[in-house]
């Protein structure tokens, strides 16, 4: 991997008018990586660099390969197109394992994908359906 690479991330990235932060979300990939890896200081490894192509919409090739003539893809669903509620939840460290799960689950198979999408359906179904029961040891406290 060349010096380059970094650069070809960080030229992606700020077409999308992304924060670091913003990539770091996206790929689930830290920010000080990002980072260090648009600054040459670290090389990212071979799942890192599928990540980063994934997350920029562009072949691993693309990134790698200094020759290559990079077209940006236009991204669907920025989050500044989502409503403030999502792009606040977005931004929040505390969203970040839901962001990873989801990312993780869009690189499955689509059956897996459909399957893992049915289980969830279901026990959030499962989840209204049950009625709320309190702990014993709180059901003496009066309100």
């Amino acid at each position: 991997m060349n010096e380059n690479f970094g650069v070809r991330v960080r030229r992606i990235r700020l077409e999308y008018r992304w924060s670091q932060q913003e990539l770091s979300l996206r790929s689930g990939i830290s920010t000080p990586h990002i980072s260090s890896i648009e600054n040459a200081k670290r090389y990212p490894s071979l799942e890192y660099a599928l990540r980063l192509s994934e997350a920029l919409g562009v072949s691993l090739s693309a990134l790698c390969d200094e020759n290559s003539v990079m077209n940006t893809p236009k991204m669907k669903n920025s989050p500044e197109e989502l409503p403030l509620y999502l792009q606040n939840f977005v931004l929040n460290e505390a969203s970040t394992p839901y962001l990873q799960a989801a990312h993780r689950m869009s690189t499955l198979p689509k059956e897996d994908s459909d399957f893992l999408q049915l289980m969830i359906n279901l026990l959030a179904e499962r989840r209204h359906l049950l009625p709320v029961s309190v702990p014993e040891s709180e059901s003496h406290i009066k309100p």
